[in-house]
């Protein structure tokens, strides 16, 4: 079973994309989980991971913005693929590999994404299109194999609210010994977003503190054995 989650604040929104995209892959024993009103991203995942994660046959978690619209039927076979492979933790459609922690979320996007089919201002074209691995993860669609959804969280105490949650998610994966790789799902991301660099930039700084070795508290380090 394929569960697909989304954290809507404008039912408007997700019902004319990110539903509609949902319906043109969902199979028949597909599961759609959603919860409405939230102040942060990371608490609706985690309550919709928890009840995914008690589904005995689940076979992949799709965690999808509302403005995020799937476009053709070939999810589910790619999930099957990829998470065949017991290493793979997480799929995206959007994925940066090659970046310092602290850049991850900067203002000047100092990092490459692979692109999926749709053209993106920010690809890095020595990047190939296809199933490959990478760092991270865009959090506009995150597929999680099971042994991530009964084992891992979102930080809901992260500084950014809607920056970082995503890197931070495979960052605990990776933790864990997971692989994170990204998939050219066609899909169309409906919103332009204004960046907001000053929290971008706090974010990153909090993934660094949190994350990069030569910042990490060694107790923290000790705590989570890495």
């Amino acid at each position: 079973m394929i569960v697909f989650a989304t954290a809507v604040s404008d039912s408007a929104v997700y019902e004319g994309v990110a539903l509609r995209g949902i319906r043109r892959v969902a199979e028949s024993d597909s599961r759609v989980l959603t919860r409405v009103g939230h102040d942060t991203i990371q608490r609706p995942y985690n309550e919709m991971m928890d009840e995914a994660a008690a589904l005995p046959d689940l076979e992949a978690l799709v965690l999808l913005h509302q403005d995020l619209e799937l476009l053709d039927d070939s999810l589910p076979r790619r999930l099957r693929r990829a998470f065949r492979d017991p290493r793979v933790g997480l799929l995206g459609v959007l994925g940066g590999r090659l970046s310092k922690l602290h850049c991850w979320l900067s203002p000047d996007r100092a990092f490459g994404f692979a692109i999926g089919p749709n053209p993106r201002p920010l690809a890095d074209p020595r990047i190939s299109v296809g199933p490959h691995e990478v760092d991270g993860v865009d959090g506009a669609l995150i597929a999680a194999a099971p042994w991530v959804v009964r084992s891992v969280r979102f930080d809901e105490q992260g500084a950014g609210r809607f920056h970082g949650y995503d890197i931070d998610l495979g960052l605990r994966v990776k933790a864990r010994g997971g692989t994170l790789i990204c998939e050219d799902v066609p899909c169309r991301h409906h919103t332009v977003l204004k960046g907001d660099f000053d929290a971008q930039r706090d974010a990153g700084v909090e993934l660094a503190r949190k994350w990069d070795p030569a910042m990490r508290p060694r107790e923290w380090a000790a705590a989570f054995q890495l």
